[in-house]
């Protein structure tokens, strides 16, 4: 395989992965994660490159160095707006820019690591994360949050959330606490809720206390307890009232139905596992279920979501078909 004997600077010149860091798939996501498992001795040299093309994104998007914290708040947006066509034209040229490009960012990007702490999560792996300041972050399967260092001290508390997370969030002495992702900010003094950013959109379902949105051009929103706010990239706020607890049960690997409809469900199984799942007969995915079933081993849940169903599950090279 050519990207075994790949050097930082060949991966960063790689099209294809530019494309993932900055545009992850599930399939993308396998191939990675197999050559790293298969080169281990790569595995070091591929999260520099990774972190090395996310840094260049950030200085082309906000290379005013006096504005770092608008820089900051925009990170997880830059990056998901990013067009995979650019790298698909990639030609020596732009090769060439990105290498300067490469070298101003690294100043940026050894200041912006030093503040910053980064965890990840790999398809269905889900972590919990103790923050100084006392609060607790659970991270859903392949999600990555980046915290700012010493947050206890801050006045301003913040993260960048790329992903799925379940916060509960400490007072502390007045100071906020502020969750980025690519289409709002949630902002909080103490309160426990669920924020997941996939799909090109964000969803917060508040289980305690008060959180305020802020989106694009709109006024604060404030939410209450049950309130869950969906916000598109057209920063457009849609709310519903439901059962928190039914949002937050993948910290138990458990998926509640919910009268959710089965394209809703297949999608959660696709995020945080990587299968994928086909159903022949398409108004399969308009059909809504109820009750709750485990997903700690996902075959068995597939068995059980099939029996539901009443269709045959067949296994294919990257998932399942239901038929």
């Amino acid at each position: 395989m050519r990207y075994s004997i790949f050097t930082v600077e060949d991966f960063c010149k790689d099209a294809d992965f530019i494309k993932w860091a900055v545009s992850p798939t599930p399939d993308s996501d396998r191939f990675w994660r197999t050559f790293m498992e298969s080169n281990p001795h790569k595995t070091e040299e591929v999260q520099l490159a990774l972190e090395c093309v996310r840094a260049i994104q950030f200085a082309e998007a906000e290379p005013a160095e006096d504005d770092l914290l608008a820089l900051k708040r925009r990170i997880w947006k830059d990056v998901e707006t990013i067009r995979p066509v650019v790298y698909r034209r990639l030609n020596w040229a732009y090769l060439a820019a990105a290498s300067v490009i490469f070298i101003l960012a690294a100043g940026f990007w050894l200041t912006l690591q030093k503040s910053q702490l980064t965890y990840r999560t790999a398809y269905g792996e889900v972590r919990e994360i103790k923050l100084d300041d006392g609060s607790s972050v659970t991270l859903n399967a392949r999600s990555e949050i980046r915290i700012t260092e010493d947050i206890a001290n801050k006045k301003v508390r913040e993260v960048w959330l790329l992903g799925e997370a379940y916060f509960k969030i400490a007072k502390r002495n007045g100071a906020k606490f502020i969750v980025h992702t690519a289409e709002t900010q949630v902002e909080v003094l103490g309160t426990t809720f669920n924020v997941n950013t996939r799909r090109k959109q964000t969803r917060v379902v508040l289980a305690e206390g008060k959180v305020q949105l802020l989106s694009g051009n709109n006024p604060a929103l404030v939410m209450k307890p049950g309130d869950m706010a969906t916000i598109g990239k057209d920063s457009q706020v849609r709310f519903k009232r439901v059962q928190p607890n039914h949002y937050d049960s993948w910290k138990e690997s458990y998926i509640v139905m919910d009268d959710k409809p089965v394209s809703e469900i297949a999608e959660a199984i696709e995020d945080n596992y990587g299968i994928r799942l086909q159903f022949q007969d398409s108004s399969l995915l308009a059909k809504r279920l109820s009750g709750k079933l485990a997903t700690k081993n996902p075959e068995q849940f597939l068995e059980n979501l099939s029996t539901i169903l009443e269709r045959d599950l067949i296994k294919t090279g990257d998932g399942y078909i239901f038929r």
